[in-house]
């Protein structure tokens, strides 16, 4: 059974005054909007894609972290 990893949602605050939501897991930007409190919903609904966790495992050190 695969190991459930708990994603946290690091925000950037882009250039042109917009925020930006990562997630930690999956490295993809979950939402991008105007106001920041708007991460909350889309970071509470956000599912990692299966195929992109996998395309990420063949990069991983045994350790955990990417590969430089």
């Amino acid at each position: 059974m695969p190991t459930l990893l708990r994603a946290t949602f690091p925000h950037r605050h882009n250039a042109n005054g917009s925020y930006d939501s990562i997630c930690t897991v999956c490295y993809t930007t979950v939402a991008s909007v105007r106001q920041e409190y708007e991460l909350a919903a889309a970071e509470s609904m956000h599912k990692c894609d299966p195929a992109i966790l996998y395309q990420l495992s063949q990069y991983r050190t045994p350790a955990g972290s990417l590969l430089a």
